[in-house]
């Protein structure tokens, strides 16, 4: 007798319960509903359906997949981020919450910014994402913004190949130009606000990471150097140029590294405003700049 979806999903649940997998009823439930292509809602209204071999046999190549500590995002292909869905796969690092952190920045920014350029025409916002992966910053700020265009840099060609391709799907693509270039280096560009989550994980803690971390996501986009602030130091020392008078950079950070990289900032920016932001868990998580002009919200 074939097995029904409840009976495949308890057993699921429970192999994931004894190989310490994190969350694994919801683990379970998105990985039946991956293998059948069906939304989770439809798997409690039909979990007396029974399973055929190739479903049974889609279901087990997937929980495979999990027992060998494949991150669930690069499984299932996608991965949400400021509420839009965003292809994620090991080209690219999946967007964490914490991140989101920089949208919100950015586009207070950009609102200020904008009402206080009323008066002179509203000029057209630029925003450089440094560092963009999947293109997640890039399009949250785009779609939250109609006015903004957005000038976008990745190390890795593969990454933005993907990062393009998220643009298109979520009709963005107008408006975010994708340039392959190590940080700002070789690029003759200003803008009002940049964004940057640079790989910022030091050599010793990625040797501690959890294996769906150390083992599938790229380490380009993970290794921040010895103590984790190499490619942040590196940016700060490119602001002066790319940066317009009054403008924001806002650098996603580790949770250790705040005084650190606020420290870095005030002495390679004399003058400038440089503060912490804090994440939803009180840890120091944005290092903020800017140039001149009004000072940033503390």
């Amino acid at each position: 007798m074939s097995p029904t979806i409840r009976q495949v999903l308890h057993e699921t649940i429970a192999v994931f319960h004894q190989a310490h997998i994190d969350s694994p009823a919801l683990t379970a439930r998105m990985l039946l509903a991956q293998a059948l292509g069906r939304p989770r809602e439809w798997l409690a209204a039909h979990d007396d359906a029974a399973l055929d071999e190739s479903h049974t046999a889609r279901i087990a190549a997937l929980i495979g997949r999990v027992l060998a500590h494949e991150p669930l995002a690069y499984i299932l292909g996608h991965r949400e981020f400021y509420g839009i869905d965003l292809l994620v796969d090991p080209r690219v690092l999946i967007p964490r919450p914490e991140t989101e952190i920089l949208v919100d920045l950015a586009l207070e920014h950009l609102r200020t910014q904008s009402a206080a350029d009323a008066g002179s025409g509203g000029r057209r916002a630029g925003v450089i994402d440094v560092g963009t992966g999947s293109g997640a910053i890039a399009i949250a700020v785009c779609r939250n913004d109609q006015r903004v265009r957005v000038l976008a840099t990745d190390i890795s060609r593969r990454a933005l190949e993907l990062a393009r391709q998220n643009a298109r799907r979520c009709g963005c693509d107008e408006r975010i130009q994708f340039v392959e270039c190590d940080l700002l280096e070789s690029l003759d560009v200003q803008a009002d606000v940049i964004t940057a989550n640079l790989p910022y994980v030091t050599v010793e803690e990625i040797e501690a990471l959890p294996p769906e971390i150390q083992e599938h996501e790229p380490r380009v986009a993970l290794d921040g150097g010895l103590d984790g602030l190499q490619l942040v130091r590196r940016l700060l020392r490119q602001l002066g140029t790319h940066l317009r008078p009054a403008g924001l950079a806002v650098f996603e950070i580790g949770a250790t590294q705040g005084s650190a990289a606020l420290e870095a900032a005030q002495n390679m920016l004399p003058g400038w405003n440089a503060v912490l932001r804090k994440d939803l868990a009180g840890l120091d998580r944005v290092l903020a700049v800017q140039k001149t002009g009004r000072r940033i919200t503390r």
